[in-house]
């Protein structure tokens, strides 16, 4: 009787030290205004390569200049990857209403004319900001466009703000090569 009493204890204890998982997703992207674009455009975007550290399903932080530490206990709902590329597309989708974005694999009906590529090197919180950095690339055939970005923005510690912080540094990159489509 002992055993099933001390059994019925230790469970009981264990469930109450469970810690509950928080799951974070990217929310909808707002767009400012929409452009003229020609009927014809196909635009392909290239899945959002990220660095290796944010390969994990768990939310990471920078605690100092050589150190990261994932969050146990915070997770991303979805792979970080497909959310970023999925949320440019939409941003684009919006910004250009008769442009036809598709994802990378594109068939071989749907070659884009215009391709968007970007290679994230830094996306993490630290010291009260979000850093974002790294190269996007848009190729339009015989005209390329290449350039560096390093986004900052502000953010408290908690994962929630966090989150909403990493949400508003993509949507500014985004922006940015928004713009640089529609100076076509």
């Amino acid at each position: 009787m002992k055993k099933y009493i001390l059994l019925a204890t230790s469970i009981l204890i264990l469930g109450c030290n469970a810690v509950e998982t928080n799951y974070f997703i990217f929310k909808e992207p707002t767009v400012e205004g929409s452009y003229k674009s020609k009927r014809l455009d196909v635009i392909g975007i290239e899945k959002v390569l990220l660095p290796e550290y944010l390969q994990q399903n768990k939310i990471v932080i920078q605690t100092s200049s050589t150190q990261i530490k994932y969050l146990q206990n915070d997770k991303w709902a979805e792979d970080m990857e497909n959310s970023l590329t999925k949320k440019l597309i939409t941003i684009i989708q919006k910004s250009f209403p008769h442009t036809r974005v598709y994802s990378y694999p594109w068939g071989v009906a749907t070659q884009p004319n215009i391709k968007i590529s970007i290679s994230v090197s830094r996306f993490i919180a630290y010291k009260g900001y979000i850093y974002l950095s790294g190269t996007w690339e848009l190729n339009r055939g015989s005209k390329d466009v290449r350039r560096l970005f390093n986004v900052k923005v502000a953010t408290e510690s908690d994962t929630k703000s966090i989150v909403e912080s990493m949400n508003r540094a993509f949507d500014t990159l985004s922006h940015t090569i928004v713009k640089e489509l529609s100076h076509r």
